[in-house]
């Protein structure tokens, strides 16, 4: 039985896990790169949970996570296996900017995780360079709707 919705998951990620294992291993190595550089910040952690809830992860699963210290832990440990370079490692990466930029600052150590993560599952530089490009160009455009079109206050 899975431990999320598997729609939400399809429609994020284009597939499956190939097991609830790889989905907690995933989610375990988000959280080792955005504590990489000395802690995981109050607002990486509510990208995450936010992240958790869009994917309806169980509330089982979603404590498991919860729980887990990812400040010292090994990613070699923690990353599932993939096809390297394929979709789910460079999704991985992508996720792993994200959270780690929730707080308003990609943290060097962050930015060396990833680099590490990207280089345990085949994914070259030039990819994760075009990757961080593309999650500061979406972040940008998400800003300047904003600017753009606010929202009425009710």
């Amino acid at each position: 039985m899975a431990h999320f919705d598997e729609t939400a998951v399809a429609q994020r990620y284009g597939r499956l896990p190939k097991s609830d294992d790889d989905a907690v291993q995933y989610l375990k190595a988000l959280k080792v790169i955005i504590s990489a550089d000395g802690e995981a910040h109050a607002a990486e952690l509510e990208a995450l949970r936010k992240g958790l809830g869009k994917l309806g992860l169980t509330p089982d699963l979603a404590k498991q996570l919860e729980s887990f210290d990812g400040h010292g832990a090994k990613l070699e440990s923690v990353l599932p296996k993939m096809k390297p370079g394929g979709l789910r490692a460079r999704m991985l990466v992508r996720d792993a900017i994200e959270l780690s930029r929730a707080d308003g600052k990609y943290a060097q150590e962050e930015k060396a995780a990833v680099a590490k993560a990207a280089q345990l599952l085949g994914v070259d530089e030039t990819t994760v360079k075009s990757i961080e490009s593309l999650v500061e160009l979406e972040h940008a455009v998400k800003h300047l709707r904003k600017a753009l079109f606010p929202k009425k206050k009710k």
